[in-house]
């Protein structure tokens, strides 16, 4: 997920990016002094679109497609340690290699110069490996099991709204607010098979999302520096209590109610303009989320190991094909054991 695996995390990374024109433009005036360019040039408009700053009466459509890799090892000791010196059982080494292809529809309509809604519909692919030393007892043999699934994931959208428009002395301030419906495969009540090797137990299926609703929550601030652009963000997402028939991966029904782990998301990062249609930018977005909770049988429960702080460091371009149509790009690395180890992103946002 890698804490995706778990969870469709509110995402913040911010993969637009762009400049300042190199061309004249009209200015804007206000009491606070100029603020910003009339017509920027097309690659500033993509930074501010990406991050919900530009706001025009026009709809725009962004298919995407994203791509992630994680890989985790684990070592299993099963057994005591005699004479302080002397391990006596069983050693395996256990790991998962996730695959996660998410393909985004993204939609968006300006109503004003102030207010933008948005709406998200993800098609999610996942395959995940099993991997476990000890078939057949020996280690020198190695077990490995494959699970795909290719499902939709959990729709969302958002509404934007400029709060504060940027001035000579204080940033651009966009408001927003959103609701993600459980419309994605949920990970509760999914079985469990035992492969040949008895070590290595493997779902029979995967998850595409994370059945519960949820409402986010952000503040985005927007700044033109000469001769760059710098932006932050904060936001909360809260999920929201759901009951399930089964929560349990064993056979027979366990129902139950799943409190998944409310979290908070962080991200700043600043663009230049190589020229009036190719930019770049840096980044980073960090997301805590904390531990979920489960009741079942009328017992409360906090899950172990279900907070994560994912941490990810961006480097993104965009380049303008014409005036309505641009190729955007990101590479995440992440600097967290709860991030993906990489991702990639290519969008198409195109004005109709």
């Amino acid at each position: 997920m890698s804490a995706q695996e778990a969870r469709v995390k509110w995402s913040l990374v911010a993969i637009g990016i762009a400049g300042l024109s190199a061309t004249p433009a009209v200015a804007q005036e206000s009491d606070g002094g100029i603020v910003r360019e009339a017509r920027p040039s097309k690659s500033v408009e993509d930074v501010l679109r990406e991050e919900h700053t530009l706001f025009d009466n026009r709809f725009s459509i962004e298919p995407s497609i994203n791509y992630s890799y994680s890989d985790r090892s684990k070592l299993a000791l099963r057994g005591f340690l005699a004479l302080d010196a002397i391990f006596l059982g069983e050693l395996n080494l256990d790991g998962v290699e996730t695959h996660i292809t998410t393909f985004d529809l993204n939609m968006r309509y300006g109503f004003s110069n102030r207010l933008e809604l948005g709406v998200t519909v993800p098609f999610v692919y996942r395959s995940t490996t099993y991997q476990s030393i000890g078939d057949d007892l020996s280690t020198e043999r190695e077990s490995e099991v494959n699970v795909d699934e290719a499902a939709l994931g959990d729709i969302s959208a958002i509404l934007s709204y400029r709060l504060l428009p940027e001035t000579s002395t204080r940033p651009d301030v966009v408001i927003s607010a959103g609701v993600r419906a459980p419309t994605g495969k949920d990970p509760y009540g999914i079985g469990l098979r035992e492969d040949d090797n008895t070590n290595l137990v493997v779902p029979t299926e995967l998850p595409t999302g994370n059945g519960v609703w949820a409402a986010t929550t952000s503040i985005s601030l927007l700044k033109t520096l000469d001769p760059a652009i710098v932006f932050g963000s904060l936001g909360y997402t809260y999920n929201f209590e759901e009951s399930f028939d089964d929560i349990s991966a064993s056979s027979g029904d366990q129902p139950g109610d799943v409190d998944l782990g409310d979290s908070i998301q962080v991200g700043f990062g600043t663009a230049f303009a190589l020229n009036e249609r190719l930019s770049l930018a840096l980044s980073y977005s960090h997301e805590h989320i904390r531990k979920s909770e489960i009741t079942s049988n009328g017992s409360t429960s906090k899950v172990i190991d279900s907070d994560a702080n994912v941490g990810v460091f961006n480097i993104g371009g965009t380049y303008a094909l014409n005036d309505s149509t641009s190729i955007v790009t990101n590479l995440g690395i992440g600097l967290t054991d709860d991030a993906s180890d990489i991702s990639l992103t290519f969008r198409m946002p195109f004005q109709l």
